[in-house]
């Protein structure tokens, strides 16, 4: 892949995690309570509004952090941009992985840096 084809899964990777941690899928804006974030906390708790339930609140929190959702995106984006490009065959796979870790590293100081 070239730097310029790396750059746009770097920004697509970012865009993708804000989406999906810090944007509303509908639309309603994130004090409406419509964000993915506000949804999985109340999901995270028991039905009878007790206790907040262990492993949905382990799952809600991996989904709402922008560093472990980020990289399971950034893993996505960058497999299926090197598999459409037709160059994942053309690297070891300790290179995928390296270049995975280094999309995750860079979309999540992105994310540090433009959060707002």
């Amino acid at each position: 892949m070239t730097p310029f084809q790396y750059a746009v899964v770097i920004f697509a990777a970012y865009r993708l995690t804000r989406f999906f941690v810090k944007d509303s899928l509908i639309g309603f804006g994130p004090d409406s309570g419509s964000n993915v974030s506000v949804r999985l906390d109340r999901w995270a708790y028991n039905e009878d509004g007790g206790d907040r339930s262990f492993l949905r609140g382990k799952v809600g929190d991996l989904l709402t952090c922008i560093w472990c959702l980020g990289f399971w995106i950034s893993a996505a984006t960058y497999t299926a941009a090197s598999v459409a490009l037709g160059v994942w065959s053309d690297q070891p796979l300790i290179w995928h992985g390296v270049a995975i870790f280094a999309v995750a590293g860079a979309q999540g100081f992105l994310s540090s840096r433009l959060a707002a």
